[in-house]
């Protein structure tokens, strides 16, 4: 398993988020395609996903979720870390596994609820309503900060509701990116639980792995967002 403290201080945060020049980055038909090379992406890498759900009127759920290629973990809005190591059960921890103490099964489905939250759009998707039709990508915005593009799709269908709410993924692009790759920055939807819609929005960062030794030169400049500025190999 890594040692996660000097795994952390090789890494170069990150999203290589990368775009091709042009109106093509306005085509949903590639939709499909970044959150494939997203899921891709994670499986070697350092995820962070950030969670907001409201359960009720003024009541959410939020919380950090932290995902390596052996480890997960999740950090509530208290501060306490759990963390289950690749085949391990899950343990409330304060050192990414190495020591923790074992949690209740109640606890441990809670937690796994919070992974497959935090985890949504990189799953299946699941047709109720059959009479929408397929499932079709529209293209909703393109927004820009400080150099720093944004690309946001609807899963829709053939035929939607008036009234529906489906779900929205946001790209993101870094200047100077070529060759045509994007990783999934935001996504809001509403999930269901049981009956219940719940709304739900997630934003999320990529920390790349490197190998010991590796020299990254970081991207000084600030984002407005609590997530990690990406920066890129050198």
């Amino acid at each position: 398993m890594m040692n996660k403290p000097s795994t952390l201080a090789r890494l170069a945060l990150a999203a290589i988020l990368l775009l091709p020049p042009g109106l093509h980055s306005q085509d949903p038909n590639l939709a499909p395609d970044d959150l494939k090379y997203t899921k891709e992406a994670i499986e070697v890498n350092h995820l962070i996903a950030r969670v907001s759900m409201r359960m009720a009127e003024d009541k959410y759920s939020r919380f950090r979720y932290d995902r390596y290629p052996d480890m997960k973990r999740v950090t509530g809005e208290d501060g306490v870390e759990y963390v289950q190591l690749k085949g391990k059960a899950w343990v409330k921890s304060k050192d990414w596994g190495k020591t923790g103490t074992p949690v209740k099964k109640d606890k441990a489905d809670e937690l796994e609820m919070f992974v497959s939250a935090a985890e949504i759009p990189m799953g299946p998707t699941t047709a109720r309503d059959k009479s929408q039709g397929s499932t079709v990508w529209r293209f909703i915005e393109q927004t820009k900060e400080n150099d720093v593009e944004f690309f946001t799709y609807e899963m829709s269908r053939e035929t939607p509701k008036a009234d529906g709410i489906y779900p929205k993924y946001t790209f993101i692009k870094y200047p100077k990116d070529e060759d045509g790759k994007l990783l999934l920055y935001r996504f809001a939807a509403q999930v269901r639980s049981g009956e219940k819609l719940i709304p739900i929005e997630i934003q999320y960062g990529l920390m790349i792995i490197l190998p010991a030794g590796s020299v990254t030169i970081e991207d000084g400049t600030k984002k407005t967002t609590p997530l990690p500025k990406a920066t890129k190999k050198k």
